[in-house]
């Protein structure tokens, strides 16, 4: 028999422990929902991949509303454009997700905007059905579909950026893969010698070969090691430490000329000198300035960029070899992409980014990625730049790129990769008095950058400017 006192103190007891494990459910649930929101990011969040056969799940678009992936009645997500697979991605739930599956899902999945206690219980207890919203990319079809069949079935990538706003026009990369088919063959395309799950064009990291000329030239301009009249000299070779580098990499490589020729017609040797006068750390310095020695800050994953190996020792020769595009160099297309976009934006870079809009049937709802500028490269010398790279096109160095009534500004790049084949690289832009496009081009083994690369980035700047 319990007395009322006796009685009372259980009940206080028992209400105590009740508060206890109420706080511990909502401290918990607090903690999970509310202030672990990066796991909602995970790769492999079941949450986030149960969305895979979601019949709700939004939309992704290209920026004219085409559509590059949905869900059918059935729930799996249909991916009709293969060139586009590494930017859109796929979602499944063994092999997670990847590109803007990923990196939009919030919005994809209807779950965008909840936040707070009220989502949290809501999310828990509601469960109820949630519909997406469409993401559109800034992806144009026409620009995308001449990068792909340009480049066709050669391994590499294409990136094509807006200079103004850094907004991707086209990025391929192949071998591509079949995002719906992920299922099936996701265990085969892990293990596939070709790396087709790869985005070489934001994680493929090759020696830039003299496009990185670019930035040697950028360099010795602002430091006042050369000028475009600066005259040059090459008699067969120039001899680092011991090491000699030939004049005569191209026909126009031996004798006296302004160095904007040396640019044009790209001596090895000429460029090779430019950076010994320069020395480490001012061509370092123009380099990281411009994005090297880190990962590119972009909509989806990036491989990190470098200049020379941690720990390399930063002898003469490794630097005469660096300033004409070789030595330890590693980089992006989509790097690659953004030199050549600040150059033709007067030397302000707009960040590069791939999420446009966020749309509710045909209306916008929100703008997903807004551009950042920074001024890179001084106006005066992006204006050089721009000029010498023009002198590239119009002196014939690049083969199906020039277009009759418009200025075309390139730059080739014949890289060696060190096991006896070369990979072709074109950086270009166009109009190059009011550029609107400016492409990057890898063709890896595929030889000499102004036979191979050169045509794809013609295609490419053709298709923007509707030739």
């Amino acid at each position: 028999m319990l007395y009322p006192r006796q009685f009372e103190r259980r009940v206080v007891a028992t209400g105590n422990v009740s508060l206890v494990v109420l706080g511990v459910f909502f401290a918990a649930l607090a903690y999970w929902q509310v202030f672990r929101t990066d796991l909602a990011q995970e790769k492999y969040n079941p949450r986030l991949v149960s969305a895979f056969n979601d019949p709700g799940r939004g939309r992704i678009l290209d920026r004219n509303g085409g559509v590059l992936a949905a869900t059918l009645p059935s729930g799996q997500r249909s991916y009709p454009d293969p060139s586009v697979a590494h930017e859109v991605g796929y979602i499944d739930p063994r092999f997670g997700s990847s590109g803007a599956e990923f990196v939009f899902n919030s919005f994809l999945s209807g779950r965008a905007g909840a936040g707070g206690w009220s989502a949290a219980f809501s999310a828990e207890f509601s469960r109820t059905a949630r519909t997406g919203l469409d993401v559109r990319l800034t992806i144009d079809p026409a620009i995308q579909r001449a990068a792909s069949q340009s480049l066709g079935a050669r391994t590499g990538a294409v990136v094509a950026l807006d200079p103004r706003t850094g907004e991707v026009l086209a990025m391929v990369s192949v071998p591509t893969f079949d995002p719906g088919a992920i299922a099936k063959d996701g265990d085969q395309l892990v293990k596939d010698p070709t790396s087709p799950l790869l985005n070489r064009a934001t994680q493929g990291s090759y020696p830039p070969g003299s496009t990185f000329k670019t930035v040697t030239a950028i360099s010795a301009l602002e430091n006042g090691v050369i000028t475009p009249q600066t005259s040059v000299t090459c008699a067969g070779q120039y001899v680092v430490d011991g090491f000699p580098i030939s004049c005569n990499n191209v026909v126009q490589g031996n004798g006296t000329y302004p160095f904007k020729n040396a640019f044009t017609y790209s001596v090895n040797a000429i460029f090779a000198q430019v950076g010994v006068a320069l020395g480490w750390d001012r061509l370092q310095a123009t380099a990281e300035r411009l994005g090297f020695g880190q990962s590119l800050n972009f909509t989806l994953d990036t491989a990190p960029t470098q200049i020379t190996n941690p720990g390399t020792a930063l002898t003469k020769t490794l630097l005469a070899n660096t300033a004409f595009g070789q030595g330890e160099l590693l980089t992006t297309p989509l790097e690659m992409a953004t030199i050549a976009a600040a150059i033709a934006n007067g030397g302000v870079l707009a960040s590069p980014h791939l999420g446009l809009a966020v749309m509710d049937g045909n209306t916008v709802v929100d703008r997903l990625e807004q551009p950042t500028f920074k001024r890179v490269i001084g106006a005066d010398v992006a204006a050089t730049l721009n000029d010498f790279m023009v002198s590239v096109v119009d002196a014939g160095q690049a083969a199906g790129v020039a277009i009759p009534g418009v200025k075309v500004a390139g730059k080739t790049g014949t890289a060696e990769t060190g096991s006896g084949t070369s990979h072709a690289w074109f950086i270009a832009f166009a109009p190059a008095d009011n550029p609107t496009i400016a492409v990057a081009v890898i063709a890896e083994d595929g030889g000499r950058g102004s036979v191979v690369a050169a045509p794809i980035a013609g295609a490419v700047i053709k298709a923007a400017l509707g030739r």
